[in-house]
């Protein structure tokens, strides 16, 4: 089997130490969520290579869109930290390999070819914890859902499972949930946004994307979330599979939620 984990990572930058300088304490449930994927993950060997899943990638509507550039910078300039800095390898025949695995399959895949991950929160947070843990990053690719349906994001994470080079693997799906939980949210307020991601945590652990899929448009609109499609494609990812996918902690901090997950092969 080339997948050895899969997990899911929200990505506010304030849990950067180096960023947060003292506020992340507002968010320890989640930072405590993070450490824990990490603790599990001790003793895994770095996966070959990796499948990170932005919703701030560039995207294609209609497609999964793959982020082609050979070399990616990242930094956390723009977040207050410009000493944070590291750079990322795209494997290219892996990701021609990826590409071709998943068009087989019936899955829309469009290249964009961003350098610059400095606007790119969803990819940079989750890299700087991993990059921590691993001691240096393997070869990544990046990838944005957010071009697809919910329902074809689901799908292309079915067809995703089946993918074996002969490489370990590791799929990283970046997102985070509600941005409308509290009246001071950066997007404001609805009630909606509670429902939407007691939903999220409910099918997660439940392995059951009708869950998410069955939600009214309403409440996927008034969530404001930014999630949703990582979600699906590691639910699809997940279920194709096999095995539970374990919800390690949620919280909503500063009025968005922040869900981790992991997932790892029971064979």
């Amino acid at each position: 089997m080339s997948w050895i984990w899969a997990a899911l990572m929200p990505h506010p930058p304030i849990i950067v130490p180096d960023v947060g300088k003292g506020r992340e304490s507002d968010a320890v449930v989640t930072i405590n969520g993070v450490g824990a994927i990490m603790k599990r993950l001790e003793g895994a060997k770095t996966p070959d290579r990796m499948l990170l899943v932005s919703p701030h990638q560039p995207y294609s509507p209609g497609a999964l869109s793959l982020n082609g550039a050979r070399v990616i910078r990242g930094s956390f300039a723009q977040f207050g930290a410009p000493s944070l800095v590291f750079d990322l390898r795209t494997p290219i025949p892996e990701m021609e390999s990826v590409s071709e695995h998943l068009r087989d399959g019936g899955v829309t895949v469009r290249f964009s070819d961003l350098h610059d991950l400095t606007r790119d929160q969803g990819s940079l947070v989750p890299l700087y914890f991993l990059e921590d843990h691993f001691n240096g990053l393997p070869p990544t690719i990046l990838a944005s859902p957010i071009g697809l349906s919910p329902t074809d994001a689901y799908e292309a994470g079915r067809v995703l499972s089946a993918f074996d080079d002969g490489h370990t693997w590791a799929l990283l799906a970046s997102g985070d949930l509600s941005h409308r939980l509290k009246p001071d949210a950066p997007a404001g307020y609805s009630p909606e946004g509670e429902i939407f991601d007691r939903a999220v945590v409910e099918a997660l652990e439940k392995g059951d994307a009708s869950i998410l899929s069955g939600l009214p448009r309403r409440t996927l609109e008034g969530a404001g979330e930014c999630g949703l499609r990582s979600v699906m494609m590691m639910l699809g990812f997940c279920g194709a599979i096999g095995g539970p996918i374990d919800v390690i902690s949620y919280e909503g901090p500063y009025g968005v939620g922040y869900c981790n997950a992991l997932w790892t092969p029971t064979h």
